[in-house]
């Protein structure tokens, strides 16, 4: 529609300095399209990653015009349709961009059509394509010849939902089918973690694209992406395929009784709840129950409105079930001593562990050593470091000014120099991004001296750097109004500073920016930085007042204060 609004602002314009010529212009719409097709397929789950089919077609960027103006390059837009009868009553479709003449598709995309067609699993079947050509929304398609390709698709898993970042990126997390279009389970997340949900067949679920509509689903193209309440923990999540929306049921505690009394302790890293007792071998019975938060299409995220609600655990100790009440559970206890009782969410199991477990300690701080041996006096410490920002990726960042000689290594705990990260003695490893091993003794590719922004995953195994070249805050000023604000450097690099009135209380809290990009940001509370964190607090008593901000990207802190 850009396109048609460009063209037809020339035409207007054109008829505006020759208004007594006829300046009509028509067109006949996209021209004729030939499609081929690579060949007939037999596609393996091994292969998902694998070419499995391209297309190509005639180029039909350009429309025939009559009249003194000519259509811009690339205006048709293309689609591939594909459907499993010549007829394409029902048909699923991916548009492709503009100006291309062709496209290809990867097993696993390739899988997900065919089933979307109704292709039956292990069985050869006809896959009629086509390509729909328009010059904008509400047009009659022109479409080209119809391809056909013998498939043979492997069996779609529609058992879990998998859960997606939001980067649709799959995070090893799942819900189980649970019937009547529901999948169910337990889920271990970060405070508004943002999510979509994955079907076998490529089903993709987001939340409704309308404002004020949380917890409504969705697989509409305009559909956002879910997300959770602003609370870390464990939640129960059931996602409604056929009513079309989802809950997420808190537990903020649970209470053991029988023959252990107490409460649990939840870890987060690893989807458990653990209570440490002392132990006696043989058989015992407890019971687990709680009052979780319901949260759903009525209360939206607001805390004050999600509704308490009972929950405990019954079952046996292998396959322990869900409900609205607790009940007895046998478990085993293997020895006598120091013990630790385990409900495994994941795995929906109840154990007896030796020895007395607490939740997985997740490093604050990730260590580099080698980013500064370049400097005067300069040699491998442990002095700089990046910050955890995604506990569930294990990511940090922050920034950091390097002058390496020789590279540098990750470590994750200070002064311990065997459990590092470095680079695969392979690969395609740039200073600026690239791969990280375990254990390795290869060095990380450093860049030319200066102010870096540094990330890394130890989920991942990846790093990657970027130069700084400034640094702005917004959030604060006239209006307490959403202007990048340029801070100016120190003479300690990554330290910056701001002078400016504060006009009022802000709602949102203030961020710091890098290099002019609303992307790239750091927030945080109680004077740390954070990447990717919520907003600064800014309280009403310091409105009326001048503050000089003060930010320390190198070591992640923060400070503001009256002058």
């Amino acid at each position: 529609m850009k396109r048609i609004l460009a063209i037809f602002s020339a035409f207007v314009a054109l008829a505006a300095c020759q208004s007594k010529e006829d300046l009509r212009v028509t067109t006949t719409g996209p021209v004729d399209v030939t499609l081929t097709a690579s060949g007939d397929v037999v596609l393996s789950r091994e292969d998902n990653p694998n070419l499995a089919l391209t297309l190509n077609w005639t180029e039909n960027s350009n429309i025939p015009t009559v009249g003194v103006a000519a259509a811009p390059h690339s205006v048709t837009v293309n689609s591939v349709q594909f459907s499993g009868a010549p007829d394409f009553v029902k048909y699923t479709e991916q548009q492709v961009l503009a100006g291309d003449s062709s496209v290809q598709f990867t097993v696993e995309r390739l899988n997900t059509i065919a089933g979307k067609a109704g292709l039956a699993a292990g069985v050869k079947s006809t896959l009629y394509i086509r390509l729909a050509s328009v010059l904008g929304p509400n047009m009659t398609p022109k479409y080209s010849n119809v391809v056909t390709v013998q498939v043979t698709p492997y069996a779609l898993d529609m058992s879990i939902l998998h859960v997606l970042d939001k980067d649709r990126k799959d995070t090893g997390l799942a819900l189980k089918q649970a019937g009547n279009g529901t999948y169910a389970g337990f889920l271990s997340v970060v405070a508004w973690f943002n999510w979509w949900g994955m079907e076998g067949n490529g089903t993709e679920w987001g939340n409704l694209g309308v404002d004020g509509k949380p917890f409504f689903a969705s697989t509409a193209s305009d559909k956002w992406n879910f997300w959770f309440p602003g609370v870390t923990g464990s939640y129960y999540v059931i996602l409604d395929t056929e009513n079309e929306k989802w809950s997420s049921l808190l537990l903020p505690s649970l209470s053991v009784s029988g023959d252990v009394t107490g409460n649990m302790t939840f870890d987060k890293a690893t989807n458990r709840w653990l209570l440490p007792f002392s132990a006696t071998a043989g058989t015992m019975t407890v019971n687990i129950s709680g009052t979780g938060k319901q949260y759903d299409t009525v209360s939206g995220t607001d805390d004050s409105k999600a509704t308490d609600t009972p929950l405990g655990f019954g079952g046996e100790a292998s396959a322990v079930t869900f409900g609205s009440a607790g009940s007895d559970i046998s478990v085993s206890v293997p020895s006598s001593g120091q013990a630790t009782l385990v409900l495994d969410l994941s795995a929906m199991t109840l154990s007896v562990e030796a020895g007395e477990s607490g939740p997985t300690e997740v490093p604050q701080l990730l260590y580099m050593s080698g980013v500064d041996d370049g400097l005067p006096g300069g040699k491998w410490t442990f002095d700089n470091y990046l910050t955890l920002y995604d506990e569930d990726n294990l990511s940090y960042a922050g920034a950091c000014n390097i002058n390496s000689l020789w590279g540098y290594l990750f470590y994750v705990e200070k002064d311990n120099w065997d459990d590092k990260y470095g680079v695969p003695a392979e690969g395609e490893n740039t200073p600026a991004a690239g791969k990280l091993e375990h254990k390795s003794d290869n060095n990380v590719p450093a860049p030319e001296p200066g102010l870096y922004l540094m990330t890394a995953s130890l989920k991942g195994l990846t790093y990657s750097t970027a130069a700084i070249s400034s640094v702005q805050i917004a959030g604060v000023g006239k209006d307490t109004g959403w202007e990048l604000l340029t801070m100016t450097p120190g003479e300690t690099p990554g330290v910056y500073t701001l002078s400016i009135a504060v006009e009022g209380e802000t709602p949102w809290g203030f961020k710091i920016y890098v290099n002019d990009s609303w992307d790239v940001w750091f927030g945080g509370s109680d004077g740390i930085l954070r990447y990717g964190a919520d907003g600064c607090p800014l309280d009403a008593s310091y409105a009326g007042s001048t503050c000089l901000f003060t930010i320390d990207l190198c070591k992640g802190t923060y400070k503001f204060e009256k002058q």
